[in-house]
């Protein structure tokens, strides 16, 4: 999973969708629209500062810090 041109979640399909870590990963998947109306939920609302997408010149993104999970599941730190 990407965010902002960093790599926030990484791991098999089944891990990811099963046991989503990163707070973007779980609002992503919490956004997928669900067709029945008896199974929707109540949706959090996103707080906080929203990070730019664009750096000052000469700058880039911070270098992400990962943390492995499980096997094969790594996680952005926030």
């Amino acid at each position: 999973v990407m965010y902002l041109g960093q790599i926030v979640e990484l791991g098999s399909r089944e891990q990811v969708f099963r046991d989503p870590r990163h707070s973007y990963t779980k609002r992503l998947l919490g956004a997928v629209p669900i067709a029945d109306p008896r199974q929707r939920t109540e949706r959090p609302l996103i707080t906080g500062e929203i990070p730019s997408p664009v750096w000052p010149a000469g700058e880039g993104p911070d270098l992400v810090t990962h943390t492995e999970v499980e096997p094969g599941h790594l996680v952005a730190q926030e």
